[in-house]
């Protein structure tokens, strides 16, 4: 089977197998691997009463609740009436955004975080409060005030959790274990491919789409362990979590731009250059504005919406364009094997802008209008995308070393045909004029011409002589190993290059050669092999020139012809007279 047709054939099966993975994924991520919990846990979603201003709701289902537009300075206060029930180790877990927090229970305070940040100016992060609950405390009425300090910083009031504590922590990490899963792998997967785009930058040229390839599997994975609040939960460090989450979000363009850039130098216009930089840009810009407390830097999301959609519409016609033509150009060369890896970069980045648009459609439709605002709001479609995304950038890669290998195969198949000696299989007499054209440095050339072709070609026919010089040919292989290039540049007329030659190195392989041919001679009864060698190194002249070599080494190849055929010569004439006598002999005898 010929390589593009086993490509043709096989090239889906590592897709296929990659499919299964986010299959396995959402398999891993359903209720069947929850394990219950061990002492009691609840949520806290009915009866509360808020109060937002001047405004004030009682009975409010918090999942169905959405708070509308808030800003700097805004207080939001809700309260409801704990549960009556013992637990070991109770607590109320929820999350915060963007705000202090006090908690009350019956009017006492008992609980505070945030105030800190506010009062050095900072940015409140996102934090996940724990508020310890005492036996005393059953039953009596719970206020939870948020005191906001970002506009916009939430509409809506995340789920409140009572219960042991252990359980609670486990329940969220249950909910939270497929994007735990995605985001480990996804910044796992970027550590192998810098790993890998730093041997090959190093060792196999300056290609760095593979570098950012690693980027983007990067911010992918920690931009989906920050919003999912992976890190928060798991360590103190809120603020510095909140600011990845933001700087990770925001470097998702350039990663991908850069990308595409690199891996499709057909995409390097100047609208692309002045893409990037915008890109680039844009992550510095909201991090200076941030520490210097001009505008904090969660302001900046709806600005990164509207451009990555716009940087959307300019690269993917494009790239499409640029699939079907290279389709149209290549789907009747060898070369073509059928999927491109361009087709599957495209479908990754196709799904990925697919499952994003979903998700700011949707968080921003909550945000505005959904029962419990944004804060009931997940990236569940963008983390499936991202991962896809990822392992179409795999396979992208997978698809692209396949067309590399074919059209090196094909090149070097092509160039086969060109310069191999169609009946010895050696270089053939263009490839020898090429080589020695690019020669330099220090070499030896090898001048060989087989004797006695022509009367073998004369008396016994030209299959004969074909056969002659395919075994001279090959033995020319085995007696000259290690040399770079053996050819035939005429009918009888053979070449042998040696580079970087080490001192007698003629003179071993010729003798071994002759050697090869003796033995050879003595297993035939209808031809015989014998050739005329001379050589020159490129020391023995004062020029260096590789022509001024190759003349002397034929000329020493021609001194050593003409010895040949003086002792055929010699033969035939020994042959006659020997014959000749045995001849009168034979008569005299009578």
């Amino acid at each position: 089977m010929r390589l593009r047709d086993y490509l043709k054939f096989n090239v889906w099966l590592l897709p296929i197998a990659i499919l299964l993975v986010p299959f396995l994924l959402i398999v891993f991520g359903s209720t069947y691997f929850s394990e219950p919990s061990k002492y009691y846990m609840t949520q806290l979603d009915h009866n509360w009463s808020v109060s937002n201003g001047a405004n004030s709701y009682s009975n409010v289902d918090l999942a169905d609740f959405n708070l509308g537009s808030t800003s700097v300075g805004d207080t939001v206060t809700i309260s409801t009436t704990l549960p009556d029930i013992s637990v070991p180790s109770a607590c109320v877990m929820f999350r915060s955004l963007l705000s202090t927090v006090t908690v009350k229970i019956d009017g006492h305070e008992v609980y505070n975080y945030g105030q800190k940040y506010q009062d050095m100016g900072k940015l409140t992060p996102k934090h996940y409060n724990y508020v310890s609950i005492k036996d005393r405390d059953l039953g009596k009425t719970i206020e939870i005030t948020f005191h906001i300090t970002e506009d916009n910083a939430f509409s809506g009031i995340s789920t409140i959790y009572y219960g042991n504590i252990h359980d609670v922590n486990r329940n969220h990490l249950q909910n939270k274990r497929l994007d735990l899963f995605i985001g480990i792998f996804l910044c796992l997967f970027a550590f192998i491919l810098l790993t890998l785009s730093s041997y090959l930058y190093m060792y196999h040229g300056k290609d760095v789409s593979l570098l950012f390839s690693s980027v983007i599997a990067f911010v992918l994975g920690a931009y989906n362990l920050s919003f999912n609040d992976i890190f928060n939960f798991l360590s103190d460090n809120d603020y510095n979590f909140t600011m990845l989450e933001y700087i990770s979000l925001y470097s998702v363009p350039f990663a991908i731009i850069a990308f595409l850039i690199t891996s499709h130098p057909e995409l390097n216009s100047t609208i692309a250059k002045i893409v990037l930089a915008i890109d680039t840009l844009f992550p510095l810009t909201t991090l200076i504005l941030h520490h210097l407390n001009i505008i904090h830097i969660n302001n900046f999301v709806i600005t990164l919406h509207i451009i990555s959609i716009a940087e959307a519409i300019v690269f993917l016609p494009q790239m499409i364009l640029n699939i079907h033509r290279h389709y149209k150009e290549s789907k009747d060369t060898l070369e073509y094997v059928g999927t491109t890896s361009d087709s599957v970069l495209l479908l990754g980045l196709l799904v990925f802008i697919a499952c994003c648009v979903v998700d700011i459609i949707k968080y921003n439709f909550l945000k505005l209008f959904g029962g419990g605002g944004e804060a009931y709001s997940n990236i569940g479609f963008m983390t499936i995308g991202a991962l896809f995304l990822v392992l179409c950038l795999f396979v992208f890669y997978f698809y692209h070393s396949i067309e590399h290998t074919n059209a090196a195969y094909v090149k070097e198949h092509l160039e086969g045909l060109a310069y191999t000696d169609a009946l010895t299989g050696l270089m053939n007499r263009a490839k020898c004029m090429q080589y020695m054209a690019s020669l330099h440095g220090k070499f030896a050339v090898i001048s060989l011409d087989m004797d006695n072709l022509k009367p073998v070609n004369d008396t016994l026919g030209h299959i004969e002589g074909d056969y002659m010089l395919r075994a001279f040919a090959d033995i020319m292989k085995q007696a000259f190993v290690g040399a770079n290039l053996i050819g035939r540049t005429g009918g009888d007329e053979f070449l042998v290059i040696i580079e970087q030659p080490d001192s007698g190195i003629c003179e071993k392989m010729i003798d071994d050669l002759e050697k090869r041919m003796d033995m050879f001679n003595k297993s035939q009864n209808s031809i015989s092999l014998s050739a005329s060698c001379g050589f020159a190194y490129s020391k023995e002249v004062l020029s260096g020139s590789v022509q001024d070599v190759f003349i002397l080494a034929d000329k020493r190849m021609y001194i050593i012809k003409e010895k040949h055929h003086a002792e055929q010569l010699n033969k035939i004439v020994s042959d006659i007279l020997t014959g000749t006598s045995a001849a009168n002999g034979g008569a005299s005898h009578e």
